[in-house]
């Protein structure tokens, strides 16, 4: 929630695209009475430069342009992270264009404007999408306060309750043998207080990373390294499952600026599920490899395959959006939070990186994300 002396700004941050600059000046002498921040660019490319630099507030873009046209730049922005929220309102130069009006709003476009442009009607369209914005900021602070209040005001009494009951369980009530309903009844308890703890860690960790306090200690480091730490815990565990756990990493591979903890995190949150949803005497399969972009730009792909029981297609846009299980999810007995890939996206999209997964239903499942790799 905002503070009481904190407001948000009345004045929007706009950037103008379009590719004649005398419509981008009688547009800026237009607007010098309006209680509006223009920004210009007079190309995809520049757009996209300015946008990912200055943060406007939203983005109107002419659709017909050289080289890269509207639609081409409104995919690149809604593609990078940075850019992916800023809302565009799309000009068209035909009145009546269904085809491209459609093509905008399945990229993303929040509004469209016909060209010669209504300054009074941009003026409006403007102010109601920033008045929208608005709302949608405090909300979101209020949440992300509310949900750290919550976590915090749970995680002391939680930790108290496990580690009480973890005493009692190894210690048999201090020396009086508990009888064996007894050791079941405080293992389940256990088992349960576990289970929350991790959710209010789930929630604190959602909470924190979404208000964009995810703070990285990035070091120079080998992919190596961090697949082998986040192994080590399952080891046992896939081996009680007869699990058949196989790693393919090139040896080759160039080292990367990350934060261990967040990608062991990470590795932790894809390897428990693949354990999750696999079922005895199935096999996973880790693959590490570099991936070129071009001469200057390459990647590490990390790859992490079971042969679980799957998503359905039309399940798998859900994978990452908080607190949702897909239906595969019945089909085990041990149940998550709902926000493990959620924030495995947050972290791979803080590094820099992008994540995906395909599926077949029993066949099985691959996640796949990439760390940008340091330029040899």
């Amino acid at each position: 929630m905002l503070e009481n002396n904190e407001t948000i700004p009345t004045i929007p941050r706009v950037l103008f695209v379009d590719d004649t600059e005398d419509n981008l000046d009688l547009l800026e002498f237009a607007l010098k009475k309006k209680p509006i921040t223009m920004y210009r660019a007079s190309s995809g490319k520049e757009c996209l430069a300015i946008a990912e630099e200055q943060q406007p507030d939203m983005i109107v873009l002419d659709i017909q342009m050289p080289e890269m046209d509207g639609f081409e730049t409104l995919r690149r922005l809604r593609a990078n992270p940075e850019t992916a929220k800023i809302p565009v309102i799309f000009l068209t130069a035909i009145k009546r264009d269904p085809q491209s009006i459609a093509e905008g709003i399945l990229l993303g476009a929040e509004e469209y404007l016909t060209k010669p442009i209504d300054l009074e009607e941009l003026f409006a369209r403007v102010r109601s999408i920033y008045r929208v914005m608005a709302v949608q900021r405090e909300l979101e602070q209020v949440k992300s306060q509310f949900m750290a209040m919550l976590v915090h005001d749970l995680r002391t009494p939680l930790t108290i309750v496990i580690s009480s009951i973890d005493y009692l369980v190894r210690h048999h009530g201090g020396g009086k043998a508990l009888d064996t309903d007894s050791i079941k009844l405080m293992e389940t308890v256990l088992a349960s207080s576990r289970g929350m703890s991790n959710l209010v860690n789930d929630l604190l960790d959602l909470s924190k990373y979404q208000a964009g306090q995810m703070l990285l200690n990035k070091q120079t480091i080998t992919i190596h390294e961090m697949i082998e730490e986040s192994l080590q815990p399952f080891l046992l565990q896939y081996k009680q499952k007869n699990i058949d756990l196989h790693t393919d990493i090139d040896p080759d591979l160039p080292r990367v600026d990350a934060d261990s903890g967040k990608i062991v995190q990470l590795m932790t949150n894809l390897l428990s599920n693949a354990m999750k949803f696999t079922p005895d005497n199935g096999t996973v399969n880790i693959k590490v490899e570099k991936e070129t972009v071009s001469d200057k730009i390459s990647f590490i792909k990390v790859s992490v395959s079971d042969s679980g029981v799957g998503i359905k297609t039309e399940e798998i846009s859900l994978l990452f959006e908080q607190y949702r299980q897909v239906s595969s999810s019945n089909r085990t007995k041990e149940k998550g939070t709902g926000l493990g890939l959620a924030i495995c996206k947050l972290i791979v999209q803080a590094h820099g990186g992008a994540i995906t997964v395909n599926s077949e239903v029993n066949k099985g499942t691959t996640f796949t994300f990439t760390l940008p790799a340091q330029q040899e």
